[in-house]
This record gives C-alpha cells, structure tokens and sequence, in this order.
C-alpha cells in the first residue's frame, strides 16, 4: 500500500491552525507573565475589560464577545467572582444572569491597563508598526470565519 504522496505535498509549516494556536500560546504567556504579578491572568484580563465594556451584559452576549463558549465563560466568571472583582444578578428573565464590576474589579482592572499597554507595545515593536496592523486585521477577519 502505497501512503506517500499526498502527505508529501501538503506544507504543514503552512497550516493556518497550528500556526494559529502557536502564536497564541505565544501571546497568551507573554500578557500572562506581565499580568501575574497584580495575581491576574491574560483571560481574566479579557473577561473584565469585556464586562466593563458591556456594562451588565449576560452570560450569552459576554460569550458572543469574547467569542467563548457559555460554560467557558462561566467558569471564568466564577473565578473572578469569587475573587470579589465582578457582581452578577439575575437577568429579567431569570434564565440567565448580568455582569458588573465592583470596586475593587474596576481598581485591578486600572492597575492592569499600564500592563496591558506594554505587552501590546512588546508585541507592536517585535512586529513592527505596519505588521502589527495588517496582523490585528487578519486576526480580525479570521474570527469571522
């Protein structure tokens, strides 16, 4: 049986998807190193800034968002929640629950931004200006996917 051929073809350095989570890994333990020492990660980061940007969005419009599936989302939530950081509440119509910062999620999340701003300057400077603009357009387009 013959199984070369096809494979041999094929350039999996060129592989969108493994590429892809690489690079995400990559960014993810980047933002990770520069947040932990205010004891935050890079997705507790993305969870807060989406519900202060949101303001007392629900669990399904967070999730749409932060292109995450519902029970991700929740897990992340509960972590943070539990941390004192984010308030829920029932939703009207009771099925589902709204999000809100508290004080001391809005304060960590102050304390956070300088943080933030560097590892996007980290990541612009290794990419250079034009690149990290064309590269934040492709990523957009491919989360429309």
């Amino acid at each position: 049986m013959h199984t070369k051929g096809i494979m041999e073809e094929d350039d999996f350095s060129l592989c969108v998807l493994n590429n892809a989570r690489k690079a995400a890994r990559a960014v993810s333990r980047h933002y990770d190193r520069l947040a932990r020492p205010i004891g935050m990660t890079a997705g507790q980061f993305s969870v807060l800034v989406a519900i202060r940007q949101a303001r007392n969005a629900s669990t399904s419009e967070l999730a749409g968002r932060l292109s995450m599936d519902r029970t991700t989302l929740v897990r992340n939530i509960a972590l943070v929640e539990r941390k004192g950081l984010v308030v829920s509440a029932q939703a009207r119509d009771a099925r589902s629950k709204r999000y809100a910062l508290t004080g001391e999620g809005e304060a960590l999340l102050e304390k956070a931004l300088p943080l933030w701003r560097k590892a996007q300057n980290d990541v612009e400077t290794h990419l250079g200006s034009e690149e990290f603009l064309k590269t934040i357009n492709a990523l957009q387009r491919l989360s429309k996917l």
